[in-house]
């Protein structure tokens, strides 16, 4: 694991800014450039470097349904860009970057293909994709649509935190999701983990639909939330499972402010492990989803379209499911009731 010295090294930064950026520290003044530069190197130290070789081959786009900012407030889009630009690059590929608020009418002519991160409207893809360009989605599943993706096992994952929280005898046990929407605000979407998490605990007996909390996955939704939920006389879950990162931070700050202990008084578990994960306090436990390899798998099917000659187009769309595992830190309680250390 990269340290926080050997991230300071690479952004060329202070190990105090670092530690403090990593940590989502509201109160340091530091621009939005070098919080990137600090990002970037925390995820970029998970890679392994390869030589660049200098032949391109086409032009293809990497659309991502966030903005700059809002990569900087969820490290899992950013880790998947930086895989698909990883691949990308390693298959000989020149990349243009269009992000929320960049027209998706003014992508480059010359742009032959498209890695398309988060989630788009039938209108956006029908837009992306004019000029009979190939298009691959990543977290977002568009195999009905005829469109090849690559995702993550939400399923599986939502019930390996549910089965460990309720083999340690957690059982009033509560959700930390979100409800988005894409830019053009004509599709929403609902967390998939949600509908998982209620079957599971209704089999199980132990589902209560006021123990799931809906904010928008920022870490100020879930502060809030949290918040608002403990000052309710409904007793707050023992515990909780947080849909990403960055709503972890915020409720681990919220439940710090009210005295509520991490894992004593309520046991935690996020999920993606970005960088952040393993910098604030309490370390998190959370779902490694692998975003990294989640871009590079995009970029090889992209790679294999663009291969396919005009007699194989109506070939049969692939969806590509990357796996994840429940990495165990100290938010949460483990097995003899006791966080990890």
């Amino acid at each position: 694991m990269a340290t926080i010295k050997d991230i300071a090294h690479k952004a060329g930064v202070s190990i105090t800014t670092v530690s403090r950026v990593l940590n989502y520290d509201k109160s340091l003044s530091v621009s939005d450039l070098t919080r990137k530069k600090i990002f970037q190197a925390a995820e970029d130290l998970d890679y392994t470097k390869k030589h660049r070789v200098n032949t391109a081959k086409d032009s293809i786009a990497v659309v991502q349904w966030y903005t700059e900012q809002q990569e900087l407030d969820d490290l899992y889009y950013l880790s998947i860009r930086m895989g698909a630009e990883k691949m990308a690059d390693q298959l000989h590929y020149k990349v243009k970057r269009y992000f929320a608020g960049d027209s998706l009418s003014d992508i480059d002519e010359d742009v032959k293909a498209i890695i398309a991160i988060g989630k788009f409207s039938d209108q956006q893809i029908q837009t992306m994709q004019k000029g009979n360009r190939n298009v691959v989605f990543v977290d977002f599943d568009t195999l009905a649509k005829g469109y090849d993706c690559v995702v993550t096992d939400f399923d599986n994952a939502t019930k390996s935190v549910l089965a460990d929280f309720i083999g340690n005898g957690l059982k009033r046990i509560g959700m930390l999701s979100g409800v988005e929407y894409t830019n053009d605000h004509r599709l929403k979407i609902v967390d998939p983990r949600l509908e998982v998490f209620r079957n599971y605990l209704e089999k199980q007996g132990l589902y209560d639909s006021q123990n799931v909390f809906v904010g928008d996955y920022t870490l100020q939704s879930a502060y809030d939330l949290v918040n608002q939920a403990l000052k309710k006389g409904h007793q707050f879950p023992n515990a909780l499972f947080v849909a990403n990162d960055a709503m972890a931070v915020g409720a681990l700050k919220a439940l710090h402010e009210n005295n509520v202990m991490v894992p004593d008084d309520v046991s935690l578990v996020s999920f993606n492990d970005t960088a952040v994960a393993k910098y604030v306090i309490p370390a998190l436990t959370a779902v490694k989803v692998n975003t990294g390899m989640m871009g590079e798998m995009a970029m090889r099917l992209l790679d294999q379209l663009n291969m396919t000659t005009s007699e194989e187009e109506n070939r049969t769309p692939q969806k590509v499911v990357v796996g994840n595992r429940l990495v165990k830190r100290e938010s949460s309680l483990n097995q003899a009731g006791k966080s990890p250390r």
